[in-house]
């Protein structure tokens, strides 16, 4: 999948005032973050085929994700700096539903497309939870990691089955880090932000596409800062299995 600053010209005081009138139309972008697999509503504690014949349960689904942006030519609008998006849902329903995001005062306005990145950025990742209000989903000591020192970026947690039958005895942990491990997306899609209006837009991580050729048996975690093989993998697919549907 392949996933710009705003400015505005300000001429004589009377066209200058209708301007301001023009430019405070303001809409909200709302975004639907949801895990799928197989094509269905990715459910933790779920049982899901793998490489056959291996099956695979999801216990953990997260991300941070940053610089929320949209784009019309090369005019861009960031929206928002940065957000931990939790998946981990144990229900259909809930699973269904995802994780919402409310972007309110969204310039109104037609767009082409929309930015984002899946991490921390560098800025940003050089440095530390204390660093950050308790307010911040960058203020986690959970997702931090000293040994990289870097957030970590992304967890895929679950459990294995090696041959299918309903033993799943490998934990796995697939987490990703470190500033040469993060990903700008850009999805082009047409959306308009009507003045008063809500639109909605579904950012869709299909994680069987995810984890398409990640060998999860020979290597359930990946916590030897040296070795980014495994995982860079799993980063590389990213922008051919994250979807948007207006």
């Amino acid at each position: 999948m392949k996933f710009i600053l705003y400015s505005v010209f300000f001429g004589l005081i009377a066209l200058s005032v209708f301007a301001c009138k023009e430019d405070d139309k303001e809409g909200t972008l709302t975004l639907h973050f949801k895990a799928v697999y197989d094509g269905q509503p990715l459910q933790t504690f779920t049982t899901y085929s793998f490489n056959s014949p291996e099956q695979i349960q999801f216990t953990h689904l997260s991300m941070y994700v940053s610089d929320l942006t949209l784009y019309s030519g090369t005019t861009e609008k960031n929206l928002h700096d940065i957000a931990l998006i939790d998946l981990s849902f144990n229900s259909a329903g809930a699973a269904d539903s995802g994780y919402t995001l409310v972007l309110e005062n969204v310039p109104a306005s037609s767009y082409d497309g929309i930015l984002f990145g899946i991490g921390v950025p560098p800025d940003e990742n050089a440095k530390k939870p204390a660093d950050f209000p308790s307010s911040s989903p960058l203020s986690l000591t959970g997702y931090y990691w000293l040994g990289w020192n870097s957030y970590i970026f992304m967890k895929t947690e679950g459990r294995l089955d090696t041959i299918g039958n309903g033993d799943f005895s490998i934990g796995y942990a697939l987490h990703s880090g470190s500033n040469q491990l993060y990903r700008t997306m850009d999805g082009p899609v047409p959306l308009v932000i009507e003045d008063g209006k809500n639109t909605d837009l579904t950012i869709l991580f299909n994680y069987k596409e995810i984890l398409e050729g990640v060998d999860i048996k020979s290597n359930p975690q990946n916590h030897t800062p040296q070795d980014t093989s495994l995982i860079m993998k799993i980063v590389n697919n990213l922008p051919s299995s994250i979807h948007l549907i207006p």
